[in-house]
């Protein structure tokens, strides 16, 4: 089987040149968001079937939808790409993909991780490679596994090489999770400056404003024209989340709540991602006082199923929240028992991180539906420590403690909730709707 150079100068196994190209161009509109990316890959599929590269790519975007129904056809993905080395088609860093995707498949995150390392380690400009690296470890909720995930390769890239951009805002993500907000920033540009298509390093560099509380900044940051978003996936959805964040830190939140109508409420069947930043959004705004009516219900219109078909702990955090918001008990115990389940039927990373968090938060959830303040915020403040389990970033999982918060608020515990709030406010002082909570309470007590 012929092999062809990318641009990085790596050997990729196809049919023919045709193929190859038509493989690299995924590629690089799976590392830009392009919401085609599929469809593109499966009309290679159907005139190459022996590109193993296509295959490997295959398991992973089904994998990377977080749904365990994708399982499956992630797992056929796999085995048609094993059949094409065991003929012998495939170099020995494909053959290093297989060994990724199949633990990947089993759930081994941890796994994963090493064998990405080892692959990133002997083919250290294999951007496909470097990406999953990344998201594999916000999988994980541990800023220090972000940070040297992406560090570790940052002195075999400079600007010259084709897709440095890419892995600057890597890097970008990597320093902010860490509080490194001069280094990222200046990466996040430098990645934005070499490849203006890239989203994540947009994002990245959101991220460092939205920390700094720069909000101002991080407005105008977030204004492109129409056409940059008009192809591009979920991840379009997600930096729509981080402009009207900007919006709900400066509590402008009628403007939050034109912007939530607009651009973010599905009106169709939507995935975790989108799920989770409407949930993140709208609960903010529940615990800032604004009443959000009855778009909880809307939202699960298009997203409840998702509580049947859970494949990540990020995501359980969401759904829980948006089924206790919209004030579905049966709903919610039924999820509930699912998580139980889930997580006594296993070991790994995510199934020990469902027993440490989203079972005591699904258990804080149903006492806080039922009424029962005082219960719900003593099961999260013993959890509070585990927040990090959610994984995603830690502008993401600030909705775990502006709950806590809430609840301990709504449970008339004034000294616990401003001990929260000063704790809350020494880390995010521009925070206006948190300073406000913290002045009601003290006017009131």
């Amino acid at each position: 089987m012929p092999l062809f150079q990318d641009v990085r100068n790596l050997d990729w196994t196809a049919s023919e040149a045709r193929s190859a190209e038509q493989l690299f161009a995924v590629l690089e509109r799976f590392m830009t968001y392009r919401a085609d990316t599929m469809e593109r890959l499966d009309r290679l599929l159907h005139d190459d079937t022996d590109c193993i590269g296509a295959w490997l790519l295959k398991g992973y975007l089904l994998l990377m939808a977080r749904s365990r129904s994708l399982v499956p056809e992630a797992r056929e993905a796999l085995g048609r790409a094993k059949s094409l080395a065991d003929r012998g088609n495939a170099t020995t860093r494909e053959r290093m993909h297989l060994s990724v995707l199949g633990g990947w498949i089993d759930d081994d995150m941890v796994g994963v991780q090493r064998c990405i390392d080892a692959l990133i380690t002997e083919h250290p400009h294999d951007l496909l490679a470097l990406r999953l690296q990344h998201v594999g470890a916000i999988f994980f909720g541990r800023p220090d596994v972000l940070r040297t995930t992406i560090s570790r390769s940052l002195g075999d890239w400079d600007d010259a090489i084709p897709g440095a951009g890419f892995v600057y805002g890597m890097a970008c993500m990597g320093l902010e999770e860490t509080g490194d907000y001069a280094r990222a920033e200046e990466f996040g540009r430098r990645g934005a400056e070499l490849e203006p298509d890239d989203l994540w390093s947009v994002h990245s560099v959101a991220h460092v404003m939205e920390a700094q509380g720069r909000l101002k900044d991080g407005i105008a940051w977030m204004q492109k024209p129409a056409s940059y978003w008009a192809d591009r996936g979920p991840m379009r959805h997600h930096l729509w989340w981080h402009e009207a964040l900007f919006l709900f830190e400066a509590g402008d939140f009628d403007a939050v709540v034109d912007y939530f109508d607009e651009n973010l409420l599905p009106r169709a069947r939507a995935g975790y991602l989108e799920m989770a930043n409407c949930a993140s959004l709208l609960f903010r705004l529940e615990a800032a006082g604004r009443d959000c009516g009855d778009r909880w219900t809307r939202l699960l219109k298009h997203t409840g199923h998702l509580a049947e078909d859970r494949a990540l702990v990020f995501s359980d955090v969401h759904m829980a929240i948006a089924l206790t918001m919209a004030g579905d008990d049966r709903a919610l115990h039924r999820f509930a028992q699912a998580v139980r389940d889930y997580a006594d039927g296993g070991t790994s990373f995510d199934r020990a991180a469902t027993l440490r968090l989203t079972v005591p938060l699904s258990n804080a959830l149903m006492a806080r539906l039922s009424g029962n303040m005082g219960t719900a915020t003593d099961i999260l403040n013993d959890a509070r420590f585990d927040f990090q389990q959610m994984g995603g970033s830690v502008a993401q999982r600030d909705m775990l403690n502006i709950l806590l918060i809430d609840c301990a608020i709504a449970a008339n515990r004034p000294h616990t909730a401003r001990r929260l709030l000063s704790e809350y406010l020494e880390q995010r002082p521009h925070s206006a709707p948190m300073v406000a909570r913290l002045k009601a309470i003290a006017e009131l007590h």
